[in-house]
């Protein structure tokens, strides 16, 4: 099978997310058995062409000027001359900033699938009061197939469009974190972008403030992105600045080892499409804090992970407080309850499971394109 994949991101982009560790995990498994293209924008280091793992990328798009969007905008507008341009017998396309929806569907004559890897245009529309939101509610009614990560988006999904066709299929996690050897760890970890609206950092630092000194542990932040200034500022705001290490993004082999010597993981996120990292503590078998919203709720189903009333900072304060009570006998039965849990997303299962839907959508009745 011919299979060309939308990524609105690549795991070379500094300021990437979990998204393209999906595609990479996935399609490095894929092509031992398929031709597979990722469409890809333009970033700073990026080539034209690119050869990963047996799979082919191709940036499209470029900068115009210093305007930070211009790759993703410039990448938006070249998809639809991309499809006319390559061969293909499946089109997979991740939604994207900032109406989750591309206008590929109007162009496409091929089977295709949804992958639903964000979907918060609502939230951008009352950031930047634009109707961005129109092309996520109405927009998924061109699309037939979708790829959804939780129960929850499934859900929704279909209330909106009870027409779709939708495969719940949930993340992964790096196979080396289920053999790390835990540490009762000296530091609190937060892993992930440095966002405010969706990453809810204001709420972690708020809540952390409020952990008495007498038990507080460090806190070590570690990813990249836009607001890395404003979270310095909050931090000196909040008189943490000798309690708070910004670290930047990580790469693979830093972060297994930040997860085996943490504490536990926090993962304040007002919303999220699943919460990579939330699986990755378990798989490490670091309990996570999280507030009870889907779909953290669901990712951190596991017993040894704390769900809290969601963004009281309050309550997620003596959640911090309550596990760093804990001692290390009761940190390492809560963290092999996390990992037993988390057994369940090995990279091959999920790499099998949509490979298995990819071909129900190509050679079943489902994967006609959507009219």
């Amino acid at each position: 099978m011919k299979i060309l994949h939308i990524d609105p991101d690549d795991i070379d982009n500094p300021l990437s997310g979990g998204g393209p560790v999906r595609t990479t995990e996935i399609y490095r498994r894929l092509a031992r058995r398929h031709e597979i293209t990722v469409l890809t924008p333009t970033f700073p280091g990026s080539t034209p062409e690119l050869v990963r793992d047996g799979v082919r990328y191709v940036r499209l798009g470029r900068k115009v000027r210093n305007h930070g969007s211009s790759h993703h905008i410039t990448f938006f507008f070249a998809l639809p001359a991309a499809l006319r341009r390559f061969n293909y017998d499946l089109l997979v396309e991740d939604f994207m900033p900032p109406m989750a929806v591309t206008m590929t569907p109007p162009v496409n004559r091929k089977p295709l699938i949804a992958s639903v890897q964000w979907f918060f245009a609502e939230s951008l529309s009352q950031q930047y009061h634009l109707p961005f939101f129109l092309g996520e509610r109405y927009g998924i009614r061109m699309y037939r197939n979708f790829i959804v990560l939780t129960d929850a988006m499934k859900q929704l999904i279909e209330g909106r469009h009870p027409r779709a066709n939708c495969a719940v299929i949930a993340n992964g996690v790096d196979e080396a974190l289920y053999a790390v050897r835990p540490n009762h760890g000296a530091f609190i970890l937060y892993m992930g972008r440095i966002d405010f609206a969706q990453k809810g950092l204001d709420l972690l630092l708020d809540a952390y403030r409020q952990v008495p000194e007498a038990v507080r542990l460090p806190l070590v932040m570690a990813g990249g992105g836009y607001e890395e200034e404003r979270l310095r500022a909050l931090i000196i705001h909040f008189g943490l600045s000798g309690w708070v290490k910004v670290v930047g993004k990580v790469g693979s082999q830093q972060r297994l080892e930040l997860l085996r010597d943490c504490r536990f993981v926090c993962v304040p996120s007002r919303e999220e499409t699943f919460g990579m990292v939330i699986l990755e503590a378990c798989a490490a078998a670091k309990p996570a804090i999280v507030f009870d919203r889907w779909p953290m709720n669901e990712v951190a189903i596991a017993g040894g992970c704390e769900k809290v009333l969601a963004f009281d900072v309050g309550a997620y304060a003596q959640a911090i407080t309550a596990l760093l009570a804990m001692d290390e006998t009761e940190m390492f039965r809560r963290g092999r309850v996390c990992r037993e849990w988390a057994e369940g997303f090995r990279w091959d299962t999920i790499a099998a499971q949509q490979e298995a839907f990819y071909e129900s959508v190509v050679h079943g009745a489902a994967g006609r394109p959507a009219a």
